[in-house]
């Protein structure tokens, strides 16, 4: 058993080390500036390798729930782009889907501005709630979990791709979520684990969500993320809308539209 894991640890080393010569070595290959009037489903997949981004050119089909999949929250802006109300995605981390996310929604819907939520010091005591509950194991189901990144970082690639319409608001969900109390939206992304993130996520945004709008749910249904499952059942009991299902490559996502 400690053989396997020190032969797991080893490959991932490797890999990480390999992917970080290929994104010093790339970028200058593939300028942002020169593809961001063409729809990202042009872009080519070395663009996203070399700038840490997700784009529809480098999403593999699948057979099963997974990973958030660039084209559903894409087609998710298609479908809300007439809905009034701005975007936001709530768990950005590096900032991967936050950025496509940004220049489409500059291409489709240039009115609204697109808000990233994210404590960027990864998840607090609250995440034992979720360690209580079981399940699968999971390397960042710990205090401290997803914390490889940071604001600047974020902020950084939003600029080199002329991301002007996204603004990113560091700090924990209770505290960064207020600053847009004011402001409706259309689409949410909420990207966040664990069971407070999701109980505080649905809270502030379902009032806000003009009706059309959608918030799609990345860890609805995952074994490894049993919080998201309760906060959200938790959360509709009394509501009208009910979960739906949207699927694209075999990717699947939960998602409830505003009645």
């Amino acid at each position: 058993m400690a053989t396997n894991s020190s032969s797991s640890d080893s490959a991932r080393s490797l890999r990480t080390l390999a992917l970080g010569i290929v994104r010093k070595v790339l970028p200058p290959f593939f300028p942002p500036a020169r593809y961001l009037d063409q729809p990202l489903a042009t872009w080519p997949p070395l663009l996203g390798l070399a700038h840490d981004i997700k784009l529809p050119s480098r999403t593999k089909a699948q057979s099963a729930i997974g990973a958030a999949n660039i084209n559903i929250l894409l087609s998710t802006i298609d479908r809300t782009a007439q809905v009034p109300g701005d975007v936001a995605e709530c768990g950005v981390f590096r900032g991967a889907s936050l950025v496509p996310m940004a220049v489409h929604l500059r291409q489709v819907a240039p009115a609204k501005h697109l808000f990233g939520f994210d404590s960027f010091e990864g998840y607090d005591d609250s995440i034992l709630i979720d360690v209580g509950m079981g399940g699968p194991p999971e390397a960042n189901k710990r205090v401290g979990g997803f914390k490889g990144t940071s604001c600047a970082v974020v902020r950084d690639k939003l600029r080199l791709f002329g991301a002007n319409n996204a603004t990113v608001i560091p700090g924990n969900f209770r505290e960064s979520l207020p600053q847009c109390a004011g402001r409706s939206f259309s689409s949410v992304h909420l990207d966040c684990g664990i069971y407070v993130s999701y109980k505080e996520c649905l809270e502030f945004f379902y009032p806000r969500l003009n009706p059309g709008g959608v918030i799609l749910i990345n860890d609805y249904g995952k074994p490894r993320w049993p919080g998201c499952t309760k906060a959200v059942d938790e959360f509709l009991q009394e509501k009208a809308e009910k979960l739906q299902i949207i699927e694209i490559d075999g990717h699947a996502k939960f998602y409830l539209c505003k009645i």
